[in-house]
């Protein structure tokens, strides 16, 4: 709140309930739309491209090495196992299907995948490869383009992310305390030539982000990227670490970055409590803003319609004229989806800054409320724009 202002500590704008608001559309904007979220106990091996079990017929009593298990994607891996190529083991899936057919990962687009895997403590990283996902472009003897590894580094077992050809990390951390437990994992990939693409890889335990980081790099050869999973090893490791062994995937989802219209909510027409709507610092959008009261818990909540369920992207469009953070929980239907969001100073009450939250909403009726944590209150609140599902 500006401080020469007075303190008016009543309810402006709100009413007993929720308003459903109406929207109006905002500027395009980039979103992830979901594309594929295969669930293993209805569609099993249906979800991916091809199966590579035991391709070279080497082991038929273990078959077969790729299965659906309850609503986990299982890969059985046991050490008699042979590919074509003697020197090496593979059990592994390809690509993403749907009903309608197999989703082509095209030069200038942008995916991301999200899963979760549990690996035991008997698939351990080697001093040769073990890749555990790549992506690939389609056909015999191309090289991967990005891998996802199990490997020793000075004696120690780590799981790292490369872009493969130029030989760049995109990060790495410690297995051992990873094994025998699921981990989520969420990879990027912008499609490109060169300083083109990019990956981002982040792998969490729980609530702690192990690794977050992103890489510029060729994540193109030709045709189409294709991802895969499973268990693909060299059996010229030294570290006596080849055992039967296997691994689980589930969760599995792909995402494609698209451009929407965003639906734009504004903060004036929204329920504010312990705050007025006020239009004497330039730049907002529609027909004002909301200035909050210096004190925790002022609030701005927003009840909108959505067509369908989904993630979003929830940009909120704030201005902190003073040096302060004003943060604040933003709590979707009820839930905290961000708590103490940081909201520093933007240098003037004219200037206007954007803070983004991913979050995900249901069919009908959602809520989106922004809550001060401080007793200084919320910053300047201009709108909310919601992108996706």
């Amino acid at each position: 709140m500006d401080i020469t202002r007075r303190q008016l500590g009543t309810l402006v704008g709100a009413a007993l309930l929720t308003p459903y608001l109406p929207a109006r559309p905002a500027a395009a904007a980039v979103a992830w739309q979901l594309m594929w979220a295969p669930e293993a106990s209805s569609v099993g091996l249906g979800a991916f491209e091809t199966i590579e079990d035991d391709r070279a017929d080497s082991h038929p009593a273990g078959q077969p090495h790729i299965f659906a298990e309850g609503n986990n994607f299982r890969f059985n891996m046991h050490t008699v196992d042979r590919d074509t190529m003697t020197d090496r083991q593979r059990q592994e899936v390809t690509g993403t299907r749907n009903p309608s057919g197999y989703l082509q990962w095209l030069k200038g687009e942008t995916w991301r995948v999200t899963y979760s895997m549990f690996i035991p403590s008997s698939l351990k990283a080697t001093t040769t490869f073990t890749h555990i996902s790549q992506t690939k472009m389609p056909g015999t003897g191309t090289l991967p383009i990005t891998t996802t590894s199990l490997r020793r580094v000075n004696g120690v077992q780590t799981i790292e992310h490369t872009i493969y050809e130029q030989g760049i990390l995109v990060g790495r951390t410690n297995l051992e305390p990873l094994q025998d437990k699921w981990i989520d994992a969420e990879y990027e990939i912008k499609i490109g030539d060169g300083s083109a693409g990019s990956v981002r890889w982040v792998l969490r335990d729980g609530s702690t982000t192990l690794v977050d980081a992103t890489k510029t790099g060729d994540t193109f050869l030709g045709d189409r990227v294709r991802p895969k999973w499973g268990i693909y090893r060299s059996l010229g490791d030294t570290s006596g670490s080849l055992q039967n062994c296997y691994m689980l995937l589930t969760n599995m989802r792909a995402y494609k970055q698209v451009q929407v219209t965003a639906t734009r909510l504004e903060a004036e027409n929204a329920t504010i409590s312990q705050g007025v709507v006020e239009s004497n610092h330039a730049g907002y959008s529609g027909t004002g803003f909301v200035n909050s009261d210096n004190v925790a818990g002022a609030y701005t909540e927003w009840g909108f319609q959505q067509g369908t369920a989904g993630p979003a992207t929830l940009t909120i469009r704030y201005a902190n004229g003073t040096s302060a953070n004003r943060p604040m929980d933003v709590t979707v239907n009820g839930t905290v989806v961000a708590s103490g969001l940081s909201f520093a100073g933007t240098g003037a009450w004219t200037t206007w800054a954007s803070k983004t939250v991913n979050a995900n909403l249901v069919a009908g009726a959602n809520t989106v409320r922004l809550t001060a944590t401080t007793a200084n209150g919320c910053p300047n609140l201009d709108y909310l724009d919601i992108t996706g599902p």
